[in-house]
């Protein structure tokens, strides 16, 4: 069998045996692969790449669509991570949630830099980690086929000029204020909360994270993307729950802004 050479960051581990290890990644396509790793936990021949929040660069042989590790290079590691219980939480809270909106059949190149982006600032302490999941959340949503239209008005299909925007979870559309009292099931977003949502939606990977938000907005704007995930997912994740145990949604105490400030 040919050798491949793949960059992949680890999403999920599963050892079995007395040596051995399943490990699913994400190549840089974006494709979600399974690599059977072998004896990767023996002795002297162990393989700390291949693990879960490790970037790294595989050669595996492939036959019939499955592949089996040679060899694994680290690029780098996101193991730092545990320090922190909190991010940590998260960070396995975001690679569960690539795992599913993932294939082992389509790339996706965006999604793996969206990822990586996010924990590097999760890794760094720069970046507000309740921005860091909604933003990763909204995006990520959107770069799978879920992204929310903001563009006119869902009921109506007019544009919308004056404020507020209204927004539906369940519709995954905007509406204006007259729809939206007349429909219901919309909610108003503060002009932070726009503002963001038009950030995230549509600048360069790169810059996805790179804003700052406080007040109602800032809740808003997260409320918003994990009650999106979950609603158009239509499942919960197991790693969304231990990181809510650590960290209990944010309170809607503070006074809202009206818009975002961009930070380098």
């Amino acid at each position: 069998m040919a050798a491949i050479k793949l960059r992949a960051l680890g999403l999920r581990e599963v050892d079995f045996g007395d040596y051995d290890r399943y490990l699913t990644a994400l190549t840089d396509a974006g494709r979600r692969v399974e690599v059977l790793c072998k004896n990767v936990r023996r002795g002297k021949r162990q393989i700390p790449a291949a693990r879960q929040l490790c970037y790294a660069e595989l050669i595996v042989s492939e036959r019939a669509g499955r592949y089996a590790l040679r060899e694994a290079a680290l690029v780098h590691s996101f193991f730092p991570l545990a320090q922190d219980i909190e991010r940590y939480a998260l960070a396995c809270y975001l690679v569960e949630l690539t795992a599913a909106l993932t294939t082992p059949d389509e790339d996706a190149p965006a999604v793996c830099r969206l990822l990586l982006h996010a924990l590097h600032a999760l890794e760094g302490k720069k970046r507000d980690p309740v921005l860091v999941k909604a933003a990763f959340e909204w995006r990520l949503m959107a770069e799978s086929g879920y992204a929310p239209d903001l563009t006119a008005c869902g009921v109506c299909g007019e544009a919308i000029e004056q404020p507020p925007l209204y927004f539906s979870v369940g519709a995954g559309t905007a509406a204006d204020a007259r729809c939206a009292q007349r429909i219901g099931g919309y909610e108003p977003l503060a002009e932070g909360t726009l503002r963001a949502l038009a950030h995230v939606l549509s600048c360069p990977v790169p810059r996805t994270y790179a804003f700052a938000l406080g007040g109602a907005a800032r809740e808003q704007f997260s409320r918003l993307g994990e009650q999106y995930v979950l609603y158009h997912l239509g499942r919960g994740f197991d790693s969304l729950a231990f990181y809510r145990s650590l960290v209990p949604p944010v309170g809607d105490a503070r006074p809202c802004i009206t818009s975002i400030r961009s930070v380098p």
